[in-house]
């Protein structure tokens, strides 16, 4: 069982490597991260002392922070890899520019407890790096120390640049590093899509990329030519790139950086003063240590020591498979790993451990096949299903789904205004709103669902609107003109909003929607009331007169104010579904045909949160990774194979 308490660092080691596997962190608080309905509709109109670019700064470091700092650096697997790693400078990995003084190549490490910031600042401006090493030998780790560094500097020197982790898996030759950056920027760091552009070639950002080496094998050098052609355009902008050793060298282009350095394996007498620590607990894994090179070359490297402790703790060394054939010999480790960490936590039957490997071998391999290294729940999409058909049946519910909402909802307005032929009204409310839904709707035929994460009110896009606002008034009269104006005045975007808890994107369209639904819904009430009251005034008026009777009075003010409550009602929800309310229909439909085709459980988070504190995953922000590229690989090969 892995011990409860972490070992930490001596205070005389200013580089502490913790390996690569993390334990159970919970980033962000439910309670303090949810707002209101109201008060998220409204947050444009709030007034703070703080601009609105040092508002978004903050965000996005204290994003980084939360989601990679504590969610991942600080959450290493019960200490396991507390120790020094060597690091070598690589001068021959990359191709210098021509001003740039080469070095040789060197066998020598650099000097115990020299600083992943120490290294990167000794480059100069403009500052490039690139940092090798085999898998699992603490790369990333390597990265995130340097990003812990030049958080707290920017936190310090507001001219220092903020700061951003990606992971390269993502990139495509579709797309130029500058565009890919901006798109991730909005996916992962909510930065609004009409701004992120900006924050890439603007200088405010400092790239920490990772894992060069999980870009699609056919475009490898594509990214590093795409890598090199940002640099030459933005050459202020400081980077540092991560990838595999092996995988680096296989390719002919090189990344035009001005300093690379490689992380040394773990020595013999490190990996031994490790498993001392333990005592007799790891006597059986000492002794295969001594007869398995294989097992020993493993060793070499933080993620497989870690896991080598959960596997083979406590096991003679007869348990333990001796294997010349790594392959072998690694699926072995990661098989004991999981079948370790499930009777870890036997006394939770919530899951069988069947259901744990299925699932989790469902989403390594969609993770894989899509190039994702963080899961969002949000972001998955109906070409998740497993077939085509599955896929079309899945359009065609949602699509159904939204028509009879939006069907139900003017049907409804269609009755209260129909007059003296109530059932007419229905009808031919029904019959617009499902044409209406189906325009709502549509967009769940091409795919892709698109949550409202943020919304802003801008008179500007009304004048810009204004001919569709006519539009509406011509057709619907005084009440289709409010809906125009709602359309028109809503844009979705806006301040850069930070994701802390799972589900928060469908969530923040949920809330979007109900927002909309309730402001075009009150003032649609509103202008019904305003009508009932001008509707009194003139039957009174009459009374007196004696041209109308009190009875003819209050069915006049009873009829407009019915107007006025279906159009609020019928018009309020038709609107919130084109803000929110459609993507979290097509997202809930979706969830249900991948749990009817057993990809996932009924309530998919709180399984994620399992697998967290089995340490399959972990979280960051409002998003999911696997504690090692190489044990999502483990389990999407599980996945293909059965």
């Amino acid at each position: 069982m892995p011990p409860d308490k972490r070992t930490t660092p001596s205070s005389d080691k200013k580089l502490s490597i913790h390996g690569d596997v993390s334990g159970i962190v919970i980033v962000g608080d439910h309670n303090t991260a949810r707002q209101t309905i109201i008060q998220k509709f409204f947050n444009i109109f709030k007034s703070d002392s703080e601009t609105l670019e040092q508002r978004n700064r903050r965000i996005l470091l204290n994003h980084v922070e939360n989601a990679w700092i504590k969610g991942v650096l600080d959450a290493s697997l019960h200490g396991a890899a507390l120790l020094d790693l060597g690091i070598k400078q690589d001068p021959e990995a990359v191709t210098k520019y021509p001003w740039a003084i080469k070095k040789e190549s060197t066998d020598e490490t650099l000097p115990a407890g020299t600083s992943m910031l120490e290294i990167f600042d000794s480059i100069g401006l403009g500052r490039s790096l690139l940092i090798l090493g085999a898998p699992g030998s603490g790369k990333t780790t390597m990265l995130l120390e340097l990003t812990r560094g030049l958080i707290a500097r920017a936190r310090e020197d507001v001219t220092q640049p903020i700061p951003m982790v990606f992971n390269l898996a993502s990139w495509t030759e579709k797309l130029t590093l500058a565009d890919w950056l901006a798109q991730e920027l909005n996916n992962l760091y909510s930065v609004p899509r009409k701004t992120a552009p900006d924050w890439v070639k603007g200088d405010k950002l400092l790239l920490l990329l990772d894992g060069l080496d999980e870009v699609r094998q056919e475009s490898r050098a594509k990214c590093v030519e795409a890598i090199n052609e940002f640099r030459k355009q933005n050459g202020l902008t400081s980077l540092s790139v991560c990838s595999r050793s092996q995988d680096y060298a296989d390719l002919n282009a090189k990344l035009s950086f001005e300093g690379a350095i490689e992380v040394q394996p773990l020595t013999q007498e490190k990996i031994i003063e490790f498993f001392n620590r333990f005592g007799d607990e790891t006597a059986g894994i000492k002794q295969v240590l001594k007869k398995d090179r294989t097992l020993r070359e493993m060793a070499e490297t933080p993620l497989f020591l870690s896991i080598m402790l959960i596997a083979y703790q406590n096991k003679r060394d007869v348990e333990i498979l001796v294997s010349k054939d790594e392959k072998a010999q690694r699926k072995q480790l990661f098989d004991t790993y999981l079948k370790s960490m499930l009777q870890w936590r036997g006394s939770d039957n919530t899951y069988t451990a069947q259901q744990v490997a299925d699932w989790l071998a469902w989403l390594a391999w969609r993770m894989a096949e899509h190039n994702q290294t963080v899961f969002y729940l949000e972001k998955m999409q109906p070409d998740w299903l497993p077939d085509d058909s599955l896929q079309q049946a899945n359009a065609i519910v949602a699509v159904l789904s939204i028509m009879l909402i939006s069907g139900l909802s003017i049907g409804l307005f269609g009755g209260l205004i129909g007059g003296p032929s109530p059932v007419i009204g229905v009808i031919l409310g029904l019959v617009g709103g499902l044409f209406g839904g189906m325009f709502a709707g549509i967009k769940a035929l091409g795919g892709e669902i698109k949550t409202v994460e943020t919304i802003s009110w801008s008179w500007s896009d009304i004048k810009k609107n204004l001919f569709g606002w006519l539009v509406f008034l011509m057709v619907g009269g005084l009440y289709g003109s409010i809906f125009g104006v709602a359309l028109s005045g809503f844009k979705v975007g806006g301040d850069i909003e930070t994701k802390t808890f799972p589900n928060q994107g469908l969530r923040a369209s949920l809330q979007i929607a109900f927002s909309v639904m309730l402001v075009v819904g009150f003032y649609s009430c509103l202008l019904g009331g305003l009508a009932g009251f001008l509707a009194f005034i003139e039957g009174f008026t009459n009374v007196l007169i004696g041209s109308s009777t009190i009875g003819g009075l209050v069915i006049s003010v009873v009829y407009r104010l019915g107007i006025g409550l279906g159009a609020g009602v019928g018009i309020g929800l038709y609107a919130g579904l084109f803000y929110g309310g459609a993507a979290y229909i097509q997202h809930f439909i979706l969830r249900l045909f991948l749990y009817q085709s057993n990809s996932i459980p009924l309530n998919y988070v709180t399984f994620l949160d399992h697998c967290v504190d089995l340490i399959f995953l972990r979280r960051v922000g409002g998003g999911y990774i696997f504690i090692h590229r190489l044990l999502m690989e483990h389990f999407a090969e599980m996945y293909e194979k059965s």
